[in-house]
């Protein structure tokens, strides 16, 4: 979704929404052995060694094939040495999303969070972009609590190349 933003009258540059539809905890074992686990984002946590206190993002990746073997030939994962934890996204809106709005979410995620493993993206701000991060266990039931590893990524994370605009969301059943 593209919209165009206007501030005090001015029109600024086109503004992108995107939801991701993020699925875990997986193990590096879960991933390596199922390659139909393929095209998206990743966010690998756990500690690094000598790192102590609660776990938390170490990188953040992107890739069009399948996972497993995106992982398998890492540079950065075999340096997350404790409590190993993978999340998988999927791009939902806009649906059939290119390379192009994977990297979108990407640099969003990467400049906001600034993982200790990334280096790339860390610098430049990104384009203006809002995500909305939906969270699932493995076999697509909705979370309705918030797990520790992603309470600080808020589902809600907007940037619009001047201000940060984030927050969290509620899941309720209807009944």
């Amino acid at each position: 979704m593209k919209f165009k933003i206007t501030t005090r009258g001015h029109e600024m540059s086109e503004h992108t929404t995107l939801i991701i539809n993020w699925k875990g905890p997986y193990s590096y074992d879960d991933i390596t052995n199922n390659p139909e686990l393929r095209n998206g984002l990743y966010l690998a946590t756990g500690k690094q060694k000598y790192e102590r206190g609660d776990n938390s993002i170490q990188y953040c990746g992107i890739t069009e094939g399948n996972f497993s073997s995106r992982f398998r030939n890492h540079h950065k994962l075999p340096r997350i040495t404790r409590e190993q934890e993978f999340w998988l996204g999927t791009v939902a809106v806009p649906a059939n999303a290119s390379r192009y709005y994977l990297e979108m979410a990407e640099a969003l995620i990467i400049y906001f969070w600034q993982p200790s493993l990334n280096e790339k993206k860390k610098i430049s701000p990104p384009k203006s972009t809002t995500v909305i991060n939906y969270w699932f266990k493995k076999d697509g039931q909705p979370r309705f609590n918030q797990r520790a590893i992603y309470r600080d990524l808020p589902d809600v994370l907007s940037w619009d190349t001047e201000h940060w605009r984030t927050g969290n969301l509620t899941v309720y059943t209807d009944y």
